[in-house]
């Protein structure tokens, strides 16, 4: 990206006329008429000068990581692009390499050919070739995991690039241990990254005495029948091979090390964790994954938070899954509870939080996840040896697999797939800076997560992963995120946790038991949850939850577990109206059911507004939006007084995206404005003008002034707000159409559309006919404008 050429591990590459290359352990490399190289580990390199019009000119980065493996030389799909349009004596040069045939265009100067890794190289030193690209598969298709979470931001962050020796961070020198089900070595997107593999062990039951775990070391494939620990590794570091790159990992640079639990069995992975703390170091291990749960509670004594936390003391990093148990309350992975460790719930492709992803305590500061990352519909490997196992055939979307890649990879769901996206975010972190300590990697977490209203902390933690934030902070520790985390909470909301209100039934089969339950103004939660025991009933109870209206909210029926919470179900509803609501239990295990009791509690958080002397003027929608803003630390009151008429400064608007608008973090090494370089205004500023879609605010030039105390008028503001909600390409696509507003004519062309969908998705409506795009926008719209994107987003 961006003119630079990466690779890793090329052997006999030629590169001609290339603006950027950085390689790492480049052997037999010659590259002519590089104006910038950076080569820590070269060996072979003949930089030689030559006429820059001619030879290979650059080399698509993912194609360059396909052929970093020397050992692997399976057929790999590319084109290859000449700088005239190819002649016979071309296609002769490439029969003569080995390459029989291809597609040869009519018009455009390329060949598409299949061809071994050594004969690609080979071709690179074809004077008549200008660059050599794999055949990747463009955005109807692309694994969006990147974006989302701001890692492909990190790979190509220039400061980040040049501080690290002009090589892009990918988790280099960082070794990630996947305490799973097990790794296959086998798989060609592994192949390089795995530096142990160890099936677990113990010897509880031979009666021979007390003996350590039994560890078998060196193993190619220790994950023959599930699938999963594969799956997970190839979100932490698989290269891509098979995919041309699109699917490789977060840290594709980082080792592995697997520690095969099999089925997971607590025995088995209390010898994974002693693994670590004995032999660890052996392999630098700084992170690992914890894709697994149980159905028990938090306890610091437990013998697996026991181990989580001499791991944290020894500078191990440890990730865990929050669970999928559901959105009800209580819900949270126990493991996932401690303090020292970094929990990651999951989001589907659209950034909300998924239904299954486990919640913890309203309020509580201990049970909550500590952040979220992408994982519904997720694209991983799929191990070899299991392709009918726990994530096999059935389990591949093929709407955004290919025919040729359902072989090597697969989808799933689940926050299993989640934490192994933030443990190779650490991966990076720790390449940028290998001193941090695993409190100062999850500290920068929180504060570089990318706020997410719509949702409480007990759901999402600090926010959506942002990578890139938080290695920059790791690289540059001037550069610190979050700061204005601390200042958001003025007391304008304050939430109050109701006593619980218990009920008690009897479920008899073929009839249900129903109970009434009370639900006070103001409810921003409503909890229900029932459980039954003892933990040997094979009785499988479902829960409906109804409102006042006798309307069905949620239901729940999910499978029973056999452990100390397996027979629980759980519904939550946002929002609940006031009045009498019914809860409603049978029992649906068939035939075999037995009457079963069941205990119920209805746990209720709502909400107290500091009061607000100026609201009485609005209408009721318009209070709703301010509350809404306030409540979700969007905007802040002024004292006792919301201010509705005030204007909207451009940093008040700026500082309104990054906190409900799901703009990512970002600070640059130096202010790229004038007039925005204080810590109250330069972390939104900065961040609204780099956001990924591109600038939000139209009307400015960095070096220039940015006009942060100057009022937001209407039309700066839609446009903002359209472009923060992603909706940038639809207002372009308007932008031809007639705009029906008296006063269309004050309207730029080129930002008509932006108005017109502004005006559709309810956030700036116009008033009598006109849009008034030169007036000041004012808190009143704002609070509305925010609560309509927070719809649309959430």
């Amino acid at each position: 990206a961006d003119g630079q050429v990466f690779s890793m591990s090329p052997s006999g590459l030629t590169v001609t006329g290339a603006d950027t290359i950085s390689m790492l352990k480049a052997t037999g490399l010659t590259m002519t008429g590089a104006d910038s190289v950076s080569l820590p580990v070269a060996y072979g390199l003949n930089a030689a000068g030559a006429d820059a019009g001619r030879g290979l000119q650059s080399i698509d980065p993912e194609l360059a990581l396909l052929l970093s493996d020397p050992t692997d030389d399976s057929n790999i799909n590319a084109v290859v692009v000449y700088h005239e349009r190819p002649t016979d004596g071309d296609l002769a040069d490439l029969q003569r390499i080995g390459v029989l045939g291809g597609t040869r265009y009519n018009v455009l100067p390329m060949i598409a050919i299949t061809a071994k890794r050594t004969d690609i190289i080979e071709i690179s030193h074809l004077s008549n070739v200008r660059s050599i690209y794999g055949n990747r598969t463009l955005d109807s298709t692309a694994d969006t995991r990147t974006a989302t979470t701001g890692v492909d931001r990190v790979r190509r962050d220039a400061d980040l690039t040049r501080k690290n020796s002009g090589l892009s961070i990918l988790g280099r020198g960082t070794t990630v241990a996947v305490l799973d089900t097990g790794l296959d070595g086998t798989h060609s997107d592994l192949s390089g990254r795995v530096v142990q593999n160890v099936k677990l062990a113990d010897t509880q039951s031979l009666s021979v005495g007390f003996m350590p775990p039994t560890y078998i070391e060196d193993l190619q494939n220790t994950d023959q029948v599930y699938g999963h620990g594969t799956f997970v590794a190839g979100l932490i570091a698989g290269s891509g091979l098979r995919s041309g790159g699109k699917y490789a990992g977060v840290a594709p640079a980082s080792r592995l090390v697997g520690l095969s639990a099999g089925d997971l069995t607590l025995s088995f992975v209390l010898s994974g964790f002693d693994y670590l703390l004995g032999s660890g170091s052996r392999y630098d291990v700084r992170v690992l994954n914890c894709s697994f749960s149980a159905e028990t509670v938090f306890d610091f004594n437990d013998p697996v938070n026991v181990a989580t936390k001499m791991l944290t003391e020894k500078g191990i990093n440890v990730v865990f899954s929050a669970g999928n148990t559901g959105d009800g309350l209580h819900s949270l992975n126990p493991y996932a509870v401690a303090p020292w460790v970094i929990s990651v719930g999951a989001t589907d492709d659209r950034g909300r939080l998924t239904d299954f992803s486990s919640r913890g305590d309203f309020g509580s500061p201990l049970f909550r996840p500590t952040l979220v990352a992408p994982g519904d519909n997720v694209v991983s490997l799929r191990s070899t040896v299991s392709a009918t196992g726990a994530l096999g055939l059935a389990g591949a979307d093929t709407k955004q697999l290919a025919v040729s890649e359902i072989p090597f990879y697969t989808t799933a769901r689940g926050t299993s797939f989640s934490a192994p996206q933030v443990a190779g975010a650490v991966a990076l972190m720790l390449e940028a800076n290998p001193r941090l300590t695993p409190a100062e990697v999850r500290d920068i977490l929180q504060r570089s997560a990318t706020p997410l209203p719509g949702y409480f902390q007990h759901e999402v933690g600090a926010g959506m992963l942002n990578a890139h934030a938080a290695v920059l902070e790791a690289a540059f520790a001037g550069r610190r995120m979050g700061i204005w985390r601390a200042a958001l909470d003025r007391g304008q909301a304050r939430f109050v946790t109701d006593p619980l209100q218990q009920f008690n039934g009897t479920a008899v089969p073929g009839a249900t038991s129903e109970s009434t339950l009370s639900i006070p103004e103001n409810a921003l939660l409503a909890s229900v949850e029932v459980a039954w025991g003892p933990m040997t009933s094979t009785n499988n109870l479902g829960l409906t939850l109804m409102d006042a209206t006798g309307s069905q909210r949620e239901d729940s029926d999910a499978l029973n577990g056999s452990g100390l919470t397996g027979k629980r179900e759980r519904v939550a509803v946002l929002m609940p109206s006031a009045g009498a609501w019914r809860a409603r239990v049978g029992n649906i295990v068939g035939p075999t059911a037995t009457p079963q009791p069941f205990t119920g509690i209805l746990e209720v958080t709502r909400v107290e507004y500091s009061p607000l002397l100026d609201l009485d003027g609005l209408g009721a929608a318009s209070r709703s939006d301010v509350y809404q803003v306030l409540r979700s630390f969007v905007m802040t009151p002024y004292g006792n007084y919301f201010r509705p008429g005030y204007s909207v400064t451009r940093a008040d608007l700026a500082a309104a995206l990054v906190l409900g608008a799901r703009v990512p973090q970002y600070l640059p090494a130096k202010p790229s404005f004038t007039d925005a370089t204080d810590a109250a205004t330069m972390p939104f500023i900065e961040s609204v003008q780099a956001a990924p879609g591109g600038a939000l605010f139209i009307n400015t030039t960095a070096g220039g002034a940015f006009r942060p105390y100057e009022s937001a008028d209407r039309l700066t503001a839609a446009v903002a707000l359209v472009r923060a909600a992603g909706l940038r390409s639809e207002a372009d696509a308007k932008a031809s159409e007639p705009l029906l507003l008296t006063d269309a004519s004050a309207i730029p062309t080129s930002l008509r559309g932006y108005v017109a969908v502004a005006m559709a998705y309810g956030m700036l409506p116009a008033d009598s006919g006109k849009f008034r795009p030169n007036s000041a926008l004012t808190r009143a719209e704002l609070a509305h404008a925010m609560a309509a994107v927070s719809k649309l987003i959430s």
